[in-house]
């Protein structure tokens, strides 16, 4: 979070953090474990991303829908669960595909149900031990010497995986995602700044993907901006589709994806509070005032997730008004409060990571990596557009083990009642120390009013008290590529979509 090791101690004498003992060691508030499964190891087994859907498992036979999570990882592969009835998770299915970053998402097209599965290149020397790779030994992509790319594997059944295609990236798969049309898949390879030449995202086409053969549309490039990196980390699209939004390491870009084979850049601009553009996705809230708002919530995973050592406190929560997205306003920053103990404790990381966002009912899922599990209110967004000082977001729930290192955690549902309170609803964390764990929150009915972990900030006042996020000289990435130089390997760039540049703004102002 901050430039040196003297400013984060600063940080901490001052108080400016709201440090909460009992985030130290195992335990919680408003969240409490139910169950835990473990990936069966082919390689390291490290749990990373993961997706629902609710869908007809079996519509040869009926109707019998099921809510289905597919939970990827590091080195072993995709368990396929059973959450329909929350509590313990049944388990449907293994996918074994020992490869790396893990990226999942769940796609349909006419009948059929996918999941799209990334392997970011880091994974080439295990001699291929699993069976996507055995599979793929029959694709000239990869066979071809470019193992790194996108798997799509068919789960239409659940309880048997089966792949149908594998789409070649020359730079590799670190996230991808579908457009919500099912017909396109745009590439985040997350290259660091040595690819600013190149920088781009991938788009491919693959329409009827169990008949045809995916199309590669190009790239569509991204502003050159300095810093870490200027390719994409991360996408995520509007709920219609017509718009991407791109956590692209240095910087934030909004896409026009209305026609999403030649998408063009509306608005890139950039924030000095943060170090690592991790991820980006948009809500919608209505303010009794001003009507429907846009807002974009942005991550920073600083550092790349470096040791806890070198980023506890570390990277926040960022919050822009992008109703004119033309013209992005910073509406504040949450940090959460992080461990105060960062070697005696042997913490992993603890940065902000994934997180999930139910616009509905105004919540976000957050996983910290060794900071554990939290839920985050939205409400308290809802008037902060037009510069009010209130408090923003809040910490509404938390859990931690003393073994904690979740990549991500996320509900298939959350619902409140009436009177604003909650529905008890479960959440699962994909944790690389521990696979899959269950938790259940629940408030008792009470309306949630915060644990007091974490500090709003309110507009630009957090860089413009602490300057801007710099990232230690010798820190170690955990989640950032492969070592800038190495040689990239596989089939030669494709060409480029004319992106445009759009709307290129410069240090983001506040409200």
């Amino acid at each position: 979070m901050r430039t040196t090791a003297l400013s984060l101690a600063v940080l901490l004498v001052l108080g400016v953090l709201s440090l909460a003992p009992a985030s130290a060691t195992e335990g919680g508030e408003n969240i409490t474990p139910v169950d835990n499964i473990p990936f069966p190891s082919v390689d390291s087994g490290e749990g990373t991303d993961s997706d629902f859907l609710t869908y007809d498992i079996d519509p040869t036979d009926g109707v019998n829908e099921r809510t289905v999570g597919v939970f990827g990882s590091i080195g072993a592969g995709a368990l396929i669960l059973d959450v329909t009835d929350g509590g313990a998770p049944t388990q449907l299915a293994f996918y074994s595909c020992s490869i790396g970053q893990g990226d999942i998402q769940i796609f349909q097209q006419g009948d059929k149900t996918y999941f799209a599965f990334t392997d970011d290149g880091y994974s080439t020397e295990r001699n291929e031990p699993s069976a996507c790779q055995q599979w793929a030994k029959g694709d000239a992509d990869f066979t071809g010497g470019n193992k790194q790319g996108t798997f799509i594997v068919d789960i239409t059944d659940p309880t048997s995986p089966t792949n149908v295609d594998f789409i070649p990236f020359p730079r590799g798969s670190h996230n991808q995602t579908v457009h919500p049309s099912g017909n396109f898949l745009y590439n985040s390879n997350s290259e660091l700044i040595t690819n600013a030449a190149n920088a781009g995202i991938e788009v491919w086409e693959i329409t009827d993907i169990a008949t045809t053969a995916p199309v590669n549309h190009g790239v569509m490039p991204l502003p050159v901006r300095p810093g870490l990196g200027t390719d994409s980390h991360d996408i995520t699209f509007n709920a219609d589709g017509s718009r991407a939004y791109s956590a692209a390491l240095s910087q934030t870009v909004i896409i026009n994806t209305e026609d999403p084979a030649e998408p063009f850049v509306v608005t890139s601009f950039v924030d000095p509070a943060i170090n690592v553009e991790h991820q980006a996705n948009p809500v919608t809230l209505t303010d009794p005032l001003l009507g429907e708002r846009e807002f974009l919530i942005v991550e920073d995973e600083f550092a790349g997730a470096a040791g806890a050592e070198q980023t506890c406190p570390s990277g926040g929560t960022h919050v822009y008004d992008i109703t004119d997205e033309t013209l992005p306003v910073k509406v504040g920053s949450w940090y959460v409060g992080d461990v105060a103990n960062t070697n005696a404790i042997g913490l992993n990381s603890c940065t902000a990571h994934v997180f999930d966002i139910h616009e509905d009912a105004q919540i976000m899922t957050m996983s910290f990596y060794g900071g554990g599990v939290r839920v985050i209110d939205l409400t308290g967004l809802v008037g902060l557009s037009v510069g009010g000082v209130g408090v923003g977001m809040k910490e509404i729930g938390y859990h931690r083990f003393e073994d904690s290192n979740s990549w991500s955690v996320k509900a298939p549902l959350v619902e409140r009642n009436e009177d604003g309170s909650l529905k008890d609803f479960h959440l699962y964390s994909n944790d690389i120390n521990r696979g899959v764990d269950t938790y259940l929150f629940s408030t008792g009915g009470e309306v949630a009013t915060g644990t007091g972990n974490g500090e709003w900030f309110p507009g630009t006042s957090f860089v413009e008290t602490f300057g801007a996020a710099v990232t230690p000289a010798d820190y170690e990435p955990f989640c950032l590529l492969r070592a800038a130089g190495e040689t990239v390997r596989g089939i030669a760039a494709p060409a480029l979509i004319d992106g445009g540049t759009g709307v290129l703004l410069g240090d983001i102002t506040a409200a």
